[in-house]
Formats: structure tokens, C-alpha cells, sequence
């Protein structure tokens, strides 16, 4: 059996945010593949708790470095990757679980572990093995979009030129790059002359059946509510985007009208000066559920009349459009939100996927579902989003990929 290490930026025990979910969902369709499958991440330990911490995690702990990323967090994960490669202890670390697991090939989860991966790879005892690049966003673009939330430093200019020589090279110099996206696939082909698989995500929910059973559809009954879905994480853009949508508040709500919010994001939206601006009707029109674990989230949007994607900013595939289209049903989104599902949206268009890019549009919408019961996506489209699908396509790359030196020049 051959082995793989994928390593990332962040912890991949207990999966959450969009970058562990995508990393756990490669994780899984490698073992389902036939490889044994270690995971790895390295990152500073003020980030994640240590519940999530993997048996395999390389923490970085120096207080220096933790204040660097919250001095400057859109570059955080830059700023992590370069203490780590200047780092000898982190360095030796790394190499020493290279030369554990032996890996016949190492996925780099983003770009960023990859600057101390290339300094162990000097160490470590294991000369021939393949380096796959997985790109969950074209990070340099999306970083200069977050300048507009007040979070543009001294050399953050200087920094994304950094980053995209690091996507660069590492694209170059992968053995297989696959993206998320399909106009990211494309993009990154043209830009480095290499062939770059359109690799899209999975979402636990394709495979599942549709049903209106569930606790949180007996509660909207019990309630007599209609609700429209929201997940997320507490991640920026996610709570401007919502905010940006919905400027006004929720009062063009019904009282028998809501929002769930489930995830991080509820209690990030809460806290926004924005949504307190209008907190009495928004606290009536919206729930803030929590956090709900994996298989609850089929029940929570089987309960919805709609679910909600409203997205402004950021790069890639969204994870949270693959499982609301999984959903089977309506979903009120943006253009951005579609964004690098190009042959897989295009099939539901107005017929389980609706957009607007408008306050005004994106609220006539979400009237709409929750009023007039719009039709949700069909099963043909939600298939290409199950998990077999991603297992069957990563195993074939995988198996045809070429070794390549992988000792690296200093």
C-alpha cells in the first residue's frame, strides 16, 4: 500500500472551516483510494484548541509569532510558514516525520507549508517522493479584497507578490496540482504552463435523501415558522457579506419568519456594529443556533424552506455553496458564490440555484423562498457533488502522477 502525508496549515482532527473540510475530504478520498493516509499540521497553537490538535501536529508557540499574525492576520498563515522554514527545531521536526511515515507522496494542503517542507526535505532520509499541490483559492488575489475592512499594513503589498511567487513556485514545481475551482484551474494552467486538475468538492450531504424530519423541523412547526439556513464560519466575509446583503436589518421578516444561523457566524454577526444597529428586529427575525456537528447539518437544512450563501468576497469554491447545493434545497446566493462551480451551477440556474448580486434582488429572493416554496436543486446535480465522485478522480491523478526528485536545492 502505498503512503501519503498531507499536510496543511491548521489541524485537521475535527474538522470546521472551509480549509479543513476540503483537506479532510481529500484525506478521506485518498484512503477510500487505497492509500494510508497520516495527516499533519503545522501552525501556532493560539489558533486552535488543543482537543484539535493532531497526534502528528507540529505547534508553533513562540508568543512572537503569535502577536506577528494579530498584528497582521490576512498574512497570518504567511507570516506562520516563514517561522516555520527559519525555524531548526520546527525544520527538524518535520523532516523526522518524514522519515516516520515514509510517504510515497506528500499533499500540500495551500501553499503555505510548503516553504518549511522544502527545508526538511533537505534532512530528511526518503530522496523520491511525489508532491502534490492542493489550491483551495488563488491566495494572493484575495488578500488585497480584505484591505477594504481596514486590514491593509505597512509591506502588505510586498507580501502578496510573496505569496504569489510561492503558488507559483510551488505549482511549477508540483508532480499534480489539482484546484477547487474551475476558473482557478484554468487560471493557474496559463499562468505556469502546466496542466492543473479541476478537482471539485464533496459535500456529505450529496449522497444523502431529502427530508423535512428532523428537530429542527418540528421545532419551526411547533414555532409555525418558515426559516432560511445559514452556516459559517466567523471568518470576516462571511458576516460582511451577510450584512452587505441585508443592510436595513431584518425587518422585512415576517413574525413567522426567520434566519438560523448556525456555525461560528451567529455569535460574529451579533457581536457586529452593524446588526446592532437594527438589534431589537434583528434579534426577533434571527436564531443563533451554534454549533452543530456533521450530521446535523443534513437536518438543518432539511428544515429550511431555503439556504442562504451570501457571499461578497474570497477566492476558490466556497465549501458552504457545495453543501447548500448538496441540500436539495433553494439556494439564494451571489455570482461570487457560484464561483468556481461554473459546469456544475450552470446545470441548476434558476432551477435550485438563484442569484442576485443586489441587496434589493438578494431579499426579493429570499421572500421568495421563504413564500412561494421554490423548486431546490435536482438529484443529477446533486450527485456531482458526493464524495465516490472525488475518491474515483483523485485515485486515477494519483495513479498516474510521476515521481520527481524531491530533494530540493537550498
Amino acid at each position: 500500500m502505498k503512503t501519503c502525508l498531507s499536510l496543511a496549515s491548521f489541524p485537521l482532527l475535527r474538522p470546521r472551516h472551509g480549509g479543513q473540510v476540503r483537506a479532510s475530504s481529500i484525506a478521506r478520498g485518498l484512503t477510500e483510494a487505497g492509500w494510508a493516509v497520516t495527516t499533519a499540521g503545522i501552525y501556532p497553537d493560539s489558533l486552535f484548541a488543543e482537543t484539535e490538535r493532531g497526534l502528528h501536529d507540529i505547534v508553533l508557540t513562540d508568543p512572537g509569532v503569535v502577536q506577528a499574525i494579530n498584528d497582521n492576520m490576512i498574512f497570518g498563515d504567511l507570516i506562520a510558514a516563514r517561522y516555520a522554514a527559519a525555524s531548526p527545531e520546527i525544520v527538524a521536526n518535520l523532516a523526522a516525520l518524514l522519515d516516520q511515515v515514509r510517504p510515497d507522496a506528500v499533499v500540500v494542503e495551500q501553499p503555505w507549508v510548503w516553504l518549511p517542507l522544502q527545508q526538511a526535505l533537505k534532512f530528511a532520509g526518503r530522496p523520491a517522493l511525489a508532491i502534490i499541490y492542493s489550491s483551495h483559492n488563488i491566495e494572493w488575489r484575495m488578500r488585497p479584497e480584505l484591505y477594504q475592512l481596514g486590514l491593509r499594513r505597512a509591506g502588505s503589498d510586498t507580501m502578496v507578490r510573496e505569496t504569489r511567487a510561492l503558488e507559483t513556485a510551488l505549482s511549477q514545481r508540483a508532480d499534480l496540482v489539482f484546484s477547487i475551482s474551475d476558473s482557478e484551474a484554468s487560471e493557474i494552467a496559463e499562468e505556469t504552463g502546466r496542466a492543473v486538475i479541476y478537482l471539485p468538492p464533496a459535500s456529505t450531504l450529496a449522497s444523502g435523501q431529502i427530508s423535512d424530519e428532523g428537530r429542527f423541523a418540528e421545532k419551526a412547526r411547533e414555532q409555525s415558522i418558515s426559516y432560511a439556513a445559514l452556516i459559517g464560519s466567523a471568518y470576516w466575509p462571511n458576516a460582511e457579506g451577510f450584512l452587505d446583503l441585508l443592510p436595513n436589518g431584518l425587518g422585512l421578516l415576517r413574525p413567522n419568519e426567520r434566519i438560523w444561523v448556525a456555525g461560528a457566524l451567529g455569535a460574529a454577526l451579533a457581536q457586529n456594529i452593524r446588526y446592532r444597529d437594527y438589534q431589537s428586529i434583528n434579534d426577533s427575525r434571527m436564531r443563533v443556533i451554534g454549533q452543530i456537528d456533521d450530521d446535523e447539518k443534513a437536518a438543518f437544512f432539511a428544515g429550511a424552506d431555503c439556504v442562504l450563501v451570501p457571499v461578497l468576497t474570497g477566492g476558490g469554491s466556497k465549501l458552504k455553496t457545495a453543501d447548500a447545493i448538496a441540500s436539495g434545497r433553494p439556494v439564494i446566493t451571489t455570482t461570487h458564490g457560484i464561483d468556481g462551480y461554473g459546469p456544475i451551477a450552470q446545470l441548476a440556474i434558476n432551477k435550485g440555484i438563484y442569484i442576485a448580486d443586489t441587496p434589493r434582488d438578494f431579499q426579493i429572493l429570499l421572500l421568495r423562498a421563504l413564500r412561494e416554496r421554490l423548486p431546490g436543486c435536482p438529484e443529477h446535480v446533486r450527485a456531482m457533488l458526493n464524495q465516490q465522485r472525488l475518491t474515483t478522480e483523485l485515485g486515477a491523478a494519483m495513479a498516474a502522477i510521476k515521481r520527481q526528485d524531491a530533494t530540493v536545492s537550498a
